[in-house]
């Protein structure tokens, strides 16, 4: 959105998912896709250089974001108390895997770990089937999402404090918050039925239909969203029986009934017929897509959320486009992911008071000894 981001990564070692899957040496598609726009530095924070160094970037920043382990930012000298020392002004986004409070605070977090602890893989897989986690890692981007959020907010703050004096621009969010805030309604339901959910499949905790279909030569999702429109329905299905059922809660009493016969009646034609008839009646509805479906779709090249991109390592691939959309704002892809340290030599050349610091940092190891 328009920020210039700097990673600031070990020197040698760099960002772990640098090396996780496929990619060019270095900059793995997870990498690329999560750091394109990016500018990479190595900093040594074990070093005194280094951490003089980072004090100078931080100084004139808006935006600190870490995700160390709890207490690690402040051994190496870039905990909130020193660096708000330096810039009274700076936000501070502290991601953990379970927050900076708590029990479980010093506690390591993934999140596959969070996703099984946080409770949605519970209620999540076939009807009657174990437990599997989200096929997306959503505890690493919602908690992501999150700390943008709270950063949004602490910037609108900043700018409306006045004196900052009065700012403070610390927040922390952790993997564990996430997914507990994803289960929702969940927390809610259980604290007034005491019922613990399992595993449901594609169908809905409290609203019916609301789920997956076969159809005769594929799948499809849909949903009634109101009882007003059941009648809709029924007409459109064609199976009179069910009409009786006219609110939601008489058909999540008989929700056997109801989703067997409105099975059966799709398993007679085709998705496409069904999406044809749903769309024409006005009923949300749509096929499940693989990622070749997905990327194909007429709708993701409209909204250019698949962006073709050319790698300097890899050549030519495709990146996520920006899913916010704003009028008059080119949000494409300016940089592709950085080589590990690519920008080190630019950035600190515009920090350092002058080329004689800026050798001595180098000469104490404060960007590691191959830089």
């Amino acid at each position: 959105m328009g920020a210039d981001v700097v990673k600031i990564e070990r020197p040698d070692v760099g960002d772990a998912a640098r090396w996780e899957g496929p990619g060019p040496d270095g900059k793995a598609a997870y990498f690329m896709a999560n750091n394109r726009n990016k500018k990479s530095v190595t900093l040594d924070l074990k070093t005194d250089a280094g951490t003089e160094a980072a004090h100078e970037l931080l100084a004139d920043a808006d935006v600190f974001i870490e995700n160390f382990g709890h207490g690690v930012a402040d051994k190496l000298g870039v905990g909130y108390e020193t660096v708000r020392s330096l810039n009274e002004d700076l936000v501070y986004a502290s991601v953990k895997g379970y927050g900076e409070t708590g029990p479980y605070k010093e506690k390591k977090g993934l999140d596959l770990i969070l996703q099984a602890e946080g409770g949605i893989m519970s209620v999540t897989g076939p009807e009657g089937g174990d437990p599997v986690k989200v096929g997306q890692a959503i505890g690493d981007l919602g908690a992501g999402m999150y700390a943008a959020l709270g950063i949004l907010a602490r910037l609108y703050e900043r700018g409306s404090v006045g004196s900052t004096d009065e700012f403070v621009g610390k927040f922390d969010i952790s993997l564990f918050d996430t997914i507990v805030a994803y289960m929702n309604e969940y927390i809610t339901l259980y604290s007034m039925t005491g019922n613990v959910p399992e595993p449901q499949g594609t169908s809905h905790q409290t609203s019916v239909p609301y789920q997956l279909f076969d159809t005769s030569d594929g799948r499809i999702v849909t949903g009634v969203p109101s009882d007003e429109r059941w009648d809709d329905f029924v007409d459109m299905l064609g199976r009179d029986e069910i009409r009786e059922y006219r609110t939601n809660e008489a058909r999540v009493e008989n929700r056997e009934e109801v989703i067997g016969a409105i099975q059966d009646e799709f398993a007679n034609d085709t998705t496409d017929h069904w999406m044809e008839q749903l769309t024409e009646y006005g009923f949300p509805n749509g096929p499940v897509n693989d990622i070749e479906d997905v990327v194909s779709h007429d709708q993701t090249a409209a909204r250019g959320l698949a962006e073709e991109h050319t790698d300097p390592e890899w050549g030519d691939c495709l990146m996520p486009g920006h899913p916010i959309h704003f009028p008059n704002h080119d949000v494409s892809i300016k940089s592709p992911a950085p080589s590990l340290g690519e920008h080190t030599d630019e950035v600190f050349e515009t920090v350092a008071d002058d080329q004689s610091t800026l050798d001595r940092w180098t000469e104490e190891g404060a960007f590691g000894s191959s830089t």
